[in-house]
């Protein structure tokens, strides 16, 4: 009777372990005397067909201009953030070291050794305050900066506490040149907790496109996208360890005389590897 007793405890034991659903605190951030080894390799491929009169194609092509036009291109980055020991007023000193920057064609896009500085606290996301880069223009180091200065409202997730099954969402702004024309859009981002094993959470990333059309001008685009991916959430360091998107845009471009169809795919993947300084 004992030992029965025993199994019937252990058994129950075993079953409510294995129905309980964990909270999980979810939020981004990084930490002091931390170094994280971060790659991003960016995928993607652009079709532009042009439709109208046989007179309108045959212009096109005496120019020279294919029909549809394929491109595609490569961007493929890795660089090392480090982070300092924390100071007295709560903050850390932290550094972006690029090491490897290469588009399709093998030329570099950011000088390998370039540095950018700023600082860091537990609280926040780390706000960057200069670069140092060398054999750049300061135009050319300023637009650096801004882009890399900005990169970090992508990691500004919502902080939340979510158990298996629930999700939240994030809404973006995207803006996308098209000749002459600036399409501004937003992106709605929807996060769902699948499943919590060891000391990683894993998503489903799904994103709807939407375009914000008010001008008269744009009256006569059409614009649609979608994105699907998946998110390694490395929970002992709050940070994404790896994150994996692909998405798929579509714009229809109607004139009087002829039309203009884009569809866009890319597909991009960022890992971190993240050790403590000892």
């Amino acid at each position: 009777m004992k030992k029965l007793f025993l199994f019937l405890f252990a058994l129950v034991t075993f079953l409510n372990y294995g129905q309980s659903n964990p909270t999980l605190d979810f939020k981004i951030r990084f930490s002091p005397q931390t170094i994280y080894n971060q790659t991003m390799a960016n995928s993607a491929s652009y079709e532009l067909t042009y439709e109208g009169s046989e007179e309108f194609l045959n212009t096109l092509k005496s120019s020279g201009v294919k029909n549809p036009t394929i491109t595609n291109s490569t961007v493929d980055i890795e660089s090392v953030f480090k982070t300092g020991k924390t100071n007295a007023e709560g903050n850390f000193p932290v550094i972006i070291e690029y090491l490897k920057s290469l588009d399709n064609k093998g030329n570099t896009i950011i000088p390998n050794g370039t540095l950018i500085y700023g600082k860091g606290s537990t609280s926040s996301l780390p706000k960057m305050d200069s670069i140092v880069a060398k054999g750049l223009d300061e135009a050319s180091k300023n637009m650096i900066f801004e882009i890399v200065k900005n990169s970090f409202s992508q990691l500004a997730l919502p902080e939340k506490k979510i158990k298996i099954g629930e999700a939240f969402s994030q809404e973006s702004p995207l803006t996308i040149p098209i000749g002459a024309l600036n399409i501004d859009m937003s992106i709605t981002t929807i996060y769902k907790l699948i499943s919590i094993v060891d000391k990683n959470a894993y998503f489903d990333i799904n994103q709807v496109y939407t375009a914000n059309i008010s001008s008269e001008n744009l009256n006569n685009i059409i614009v649609s996208g979608t994105g699907t991916g998946k998110m390694t959430y490395d929970i002992p360091n709050y940070f994404a360890s790896e994150n994996v998107v692909d998405m798929k845009l579509m714009f229809d471009l109607k004139q009087d005389e002829f039309n203009i169809k884009l569809n866009s795919a890319t597909s991009i993947k960022q890992t971190a590897r993240i050790s403590k300084i000892k």
